[in-house]
């Protein structure tokens, strides 16, 4: 598989994680869903997103592996048990499965990234995970 393919790949997997109810305002575009073929069970989602400046998530887990590849501005992702973690335009975040955490724009102008999960077919890319 190329670079370049697994970042966008990546990035629009967390996209579409995020892009989900809970979520202050923000735009989201779909950019692909797909079983992945020789892979049974899997799926491939890609979304881009343009959120504001305070957008923010609910917590939450993906049920899948997501990349997240910042274009611009900066966001930052607090995973329980781990300090925050800020991602800057040009860089790329991998999250595991399953691991609550949180998303929020840490730039005055918003952030643009996109969203990349390979997960379970049929799982939503983000599932609630209230304290």
């Amino acid at each position: 598989m190329n670079l370049q393919f697994s970042t966008t790949c990546a990035a629009a997997t967390l996209i579409v994680a995020l892009g989900v109810p809970g979520l202050a305002a923000g735009d989201s575009t779909p950019l692909i869903k797909t079983e992945l073929q020789g892979v049974d069970g899997m799926e491939v989602n890609i979304v881009d997103y343009d959120v504001g400046p305070d957008w923010v998530t609910d917590r939450h887990i993906h049920p899948g592996h997501v990349f997240v590849h910042v274009t611009e501005g900066s966001l930052e992702v607090a995973v329980e048990g781990r300090e925050p973690q800020t991602v800057a335009a040009g860089e790329v975040l991998y999250e595991e499965p399953n691991q609550p955490m949180v998303g929020r724009s840490v730039s005055a102008e918003g952030v643009k990234f996109t969203v990349f999960q390979i997960g379970p077919t049929g799982e939503p890319l983000m599932v609630a995970q209230p304290e």
